[in-house]
């Protein structure tokens, strides 16, 4: 097994105790971390502390239904693998999971079920791994924009000092303008601006708006086109 999937971290959303000790135990033998909560509350609070390759969800959950919270980690992590476990043999339910691309487990289910659905996750993560390596993937480059609006809450920084807001808006914006020229153009100014955009969102500062109304952001990108480079925050 690849070295980079070797551990999965499995997220089990169970509010019936005897169900969640079978998952935890089915996802223990093989070696992978099992974190278990007894709600979709309790499981949202783990978010912030720990990256999961895969989550089994029981639908009928006290609070928020599985499926709201399978649809919810669907569009925060397109890559993870969900198994909404059921009861309930609704085919609108059925149609939704695969839809959402969430792999619909009926109970009562085999225990190679569960199995499979733990090695499927692997394999996958592991094909992704050697996709990485050959740099074939559509991920080769960091898709910054996809996490952009998470870094602020994900490092949780208060109270940035006022000067240190001061300089990293002050030297942003003599990149950008060096960037709005093609006679300045140049790849440092671009890895300035962009390094000084990214630590702005990781330390939640408050950049101004362009005369035009344009985010910094959104400036960057429009350069970025007009330049024939990648943007980043669109």
């Amino acid at each position: 097994m690849g070295e980079a999937v070797e551990q999965l971290n499995v997220l089990i959303i169970e509010d019936e105790p005897d169900m969640r000790r079978l998952l935890v135990d089915l996802v223990s033998r093989g070696n992978h971390v099992a974190v278990p909560a007894e709600s979709a509350e309790e499981g949202l609070s783990l978010l912030p502390n720990w990256t999961f390759q895969l989550a089994f969800l029981d639908h009928n959950l006290p609070g928020m239904e599985g499926l709201l919270l399978g649809e919810y980690l669907r569009d925060n992590n397109p890559e993870m693998t969900i198994a909404l476990v059921t009861g309930s043999d609704e085919p609108k339910l059925e149609r939704r999971t695969r839809d959402l691309r969430i792999t619909f487990v009926p109970k009562p289910f085999e225990l190679e079920r569960i199995d499979q659905i733990i090695r499927e996750c692997v394999a996958q993560l592991e094909a992704k791994d050697e996709q990485r390596k050959h740099q074939t993937d559509e991920d080769f480059h960091p898709p910054i924009a996809r996490y952009a609006e998470e870094l602020a809450e994900i490092y949780a920084i208060p109270n940035v000092p006022s000067r240190v807001q001061r300089r990293l808006e002050q030297t942003i914006k003599r990149a950008l303008m060096d960037l709005r020229s093609r006679a300045r153009y140049s790849e440092r100014q671009r890895v300035v601006a962009l390094t000084g955009l990214i630590a702005a969102r990781v330390l939640d500062v408050d950049l101004p708006r362009t005369n035009d109304g344009l985010t910094l952001y959104e400036e960057y990108d429009r350069y970025m086109k007009e330049h024939g480079r990648r943007t980043e925050f669109e």
